[in-house]
């Protein structure tokens, strides 16, 4: 089955593509490299500056095609990568600048799924990364060990009391792509956004098998990760403590192991420190307090 081949002799093209100052849904569904870079290069510009842009893009079945490329495109080489952050910049624009409807759209587009594998696979490159550290670590000793150790006769030979297969064995392969600190800001920044609308929050667990709010709260240790990163968890974390207007303004327990409803408006204790959690008990208090509310709450 051919790619589109919409031909242009006038502007010398092959293929549709959306220029900085013209959009064509057509060109998304282009298959070819380059001229899909083009378009989500083009599209990127248009999507940050342009509002009837991420107006369009939300009705004519743009988003959904650009959350599409996001999911199928492995991101095994610098090609696809580029590729790959490129759709992603389009989404994170039109969610962050976008209105209250078009942020509903972005999550019914199944955009939080790829938020999720991207906060996900950062944390397995991290683990990855600090089991190979200290399998150095281990081989470093080892042969600090085997340099150290005194010769031993044996049968007229010269040996060691060391094991040679320590200092022989093979490192483990790290991950040949990982996600960079940007995407990791940008998902953080999108989810900030989303998460201020309780419709949406709830969405969030349905989408997933995963707790967003749960991996989010990693992000907010002080001690592993930038100031922009700890400030963006922290915000969706003080999110996930909004009242549900909907629901005659009930708040969930801010303990992400328990999740419980009040029965009615300020039936639970609010953090004495921060004023934006509260508690169904102080148990749950003081679980979410070890486990990350530490690292998020700022006193008043």
């Amino acid at each position: 089955m051919r790619e589109p081949n919409f031909s242009f002799p006038s502007q010398n093209r092959a293929a549709i593509c959306i220029s900085s100052s013209m959009y064509d849904r057509r060109a998304l569904d282009c298959t070819d490299y380059i001229p899909l870079i083009n378009t989500l290069t083009n599209l990127a510009y248009l999507t940050g500056s342009t509002p009837t842009i991420r107006e369009f893009i939300t009705r004519d079945g743009g988003l959904e095609r650009l959350v599409t490329i996001l999911k199928h495109t492995k991101v095994h080489d610098k090609k696809n990568g580029l590729k790959w952050t490129l759709a992603f910049q389009c989404v994170v624009n039109i969610g962050i600048r976008g209105t209250e409807h078009i942020r509903k759209r972005v999550v019914q587009a199944g955009m939080v799924p790829v938020i999720v594998n991207v906060l996900e696979s950062f944390f397995t490159v991290l683990k990855t990364v600090s089991d190979e550290n200290e399998r150095r670590r281990m081989l470093r000793r080892a042969e600090a060990v085997q340099q150290n150790s005194q010769p031993i006769i044996t049968n007229g030979e010269l040996s060691t009391d060391q094991d040679p297969q320590l200092s022989t064995a093979p490192l483990s392969q790290l991950p040949q792509f990982f996600y960079r600190e940007d995407d990791i800001l940008h998902s953080l920044q999108l989810l900030a956004y989303l998460s201020k609308y309780p419709s949406l929050r709830s969405a969030f667990h349905t989408d997933t098998g995963s707790n967003v709010f749960a991996i989010v709260e990693k992000f907010t240790n002080k001690a592993m990760y930038p100031v922009e990163i700890q400030y963006w968890a922290g915000v969706i974390m003080r999110n996930a403590c909004r009242k549900d207007d909907s629901r005659k303004g009930i708040r969930q327990c801010a303990y992400i192991g328990c999740g419980k409803w009040e029965t009615q408006p300020r039936e639970f204790a609010k953090c004495r420190r921060c004023r934006k959690a509260k508690y169904c008990s102080k148990q749950c208090q003081s679980k979410a307090w070890n486990e990350g509310h530490r690292w998020w709450c700022v006193e008043k």
